[in-house]
């Protein structure tokens, strides 16, 4: 088959197509690319083809006004800059496509694949997104609620999905020479969903709707050297804390930076700051005790350190997971609350601390009960073990080739 792998998001949403490519290559497919131009070189880098959507999502993050918690910010960019970009985009990429495959705010690949008469498949890497009692929708922050509660919020949530999706999706639409369509929530699944998270951390709903499936998460394990400092810092002393936040871009990151390092200062280890989007690193003063990155590869630098702070992205949590070292989650938005809730509950770390709650002391309190509070080691250790035994990408693998053929006949 030849596929079309459409990635919109961040890191996170891109790197498990980028395990998904290699593994249909393996198989003897022809995958290509169209991703946000940030990440084009990288994809490229790896023997792909890879056309850009014309959106740089780093670079509108950003961007002076930006703001992610902002709803009027999200319908002004959704409206002006993505659904036009993301539709004529996706339909140069499809060209010879057989199949479709979508992630992250993908908003037209299901209607592209409509035009071309092929199957499109969603990708989420969390189970939140998928309608149900389980969860809630992953605007709603609070995870305990009664499950008849969560099913309710999908039941009003998902008309007023509709109602905000309508104009950017039916615009996109009509450059493409289709019908308006009343109900975009629906059609955006295309001809199924994929969900990649790991059956531990993130197990689908028993109510899952019968076009979502579940494969483990797909794991990319990058081949990569640590930084010369970052290794002779994590030879010359204990194992540190790791903290970073990836793509979140946060207003207050220099005060973030500050509580991190008072609380590693009253607590006695040693921390790793990755800046990430935010730029943390800029505003950290190095010492023996504190060493300020850009970025590292989470499967090289998670397994050396004694805790991770983060933002709670499904990648993050299942990297450190993977690396069997607790967790403390500083969700952001959407999912991190989920992602948070999770941890938590599997007993893989403490009680999250919400961004807009971050200060030296409540930092403080997670970070010690992360290193010193047995059941976290212990319980990181037994459950890492499992989730790094898994990979779901054969599973998705061989899903897409049956969905892909059911799909065309």
């Amino acid at each position: 088959m030849r596929i079309l792998l459409a990635p919109h998001g961040t890191r996170g949403d891109v790197q498990p197509l980028l395990a998904l490519a290699l593994a249909l290559r393996a198989r003897g497919h022809e995958a290509a690319f169209v991703a946000p131009a940030n990440f084009v070189a990288w994809i490229r880098g790896h023997g792909f083809p890879c056309q850009s959507d014309g959106v740089d999502i780093e670079a509108v993050l950003r961007s002076p006004g930006a703001d992610l918690q902002s709803f009027r910010w999200q319908m002004r960019h959704l409206t002006t800059v993505l659904a036009p970009r993301l539709f004529e985009s996706v339909a140069r990429a499809a060209g010879d496509a057989d199949l479709i495959v979508g992630s992250g705010v993908q908003i037209a690949a299901a209607s592209v694949a409509e035009r071309r008469g092929v199957p499109c498949i969603g990708v989420a890497f969390c189970p939140s997104v998928v309608p149900g009692r389980a969860a809630p929708p992953p605007m709603v922050r609070r995870q305990t609620l009664p499950r008849w509660v969560n099913s309710l919020l999908w039941r009003w949530g998902t008309p007023i999905a509709d109602v905000v999706l309508r104009a950017p999706i039916n615009a996109g639409r009509a450059q493409l020479g289709l019908a308006p369509i009343d109900r975009p929530t629906q059609q955006l699944a295309g001809d199924g969903i994929i969900v990649a998270a790991d059956s531990d951390l993130a197990p689908l709903g028993a109510d899952a709707p019968a076009n979502v499936y579940a494969t483990d998460a797909w794991v990319f394990d990058e081949p990569a050297d640590l930084d010369p400092r970052l290794e002779a810092f994590l030879r010359q002393g204990s194992p540190p804390v790791y903290v970073g936040f990836g793509s979140m871009v946060a207003k207050n990151a220099r005060d973030l930076v500050s509580c991190a390092v008072g609380a590693a200062g009253l607590v006695g280890c040693r921390l790793v700051v990755a800046g990430g989007w935010a730029g943390l690193d800029a505003s950290v003063t190095a010492s023996d005790m504190v060493l300020a990155i850009d970025s590292a590869p989470h499967g090289a630098i998670f397994p050396r350190v004694a805790a991770a702070i983060h933002h709670g992205g499904a990648g993050t949590t299942t990297a450190a997971a993977r690396a069997g070292i607790p967790q403390v989650v500083v969700p952001h938005i959407l999912d991190q609350y989920f992602w948070a809730h999770r941890i938590l509950t599997l007993g893989l770390g403490p009680r999250s601390l919400p961004v807009e709650r971050v200060t030296t002391g409540r930092l403080a309190n997670r970070m010690a009960a992360a290193l010193n509070e047995w059941r976290f080691r212990e319980t990181a250790r037994r459950i890492g073990a499992r989730v790094a035994a898994r990979d779901g990408v054969a599973s998705a693998v061989h899903l897409l080739e049956r969905l892909g053929v059911r799909c065309r006949a």
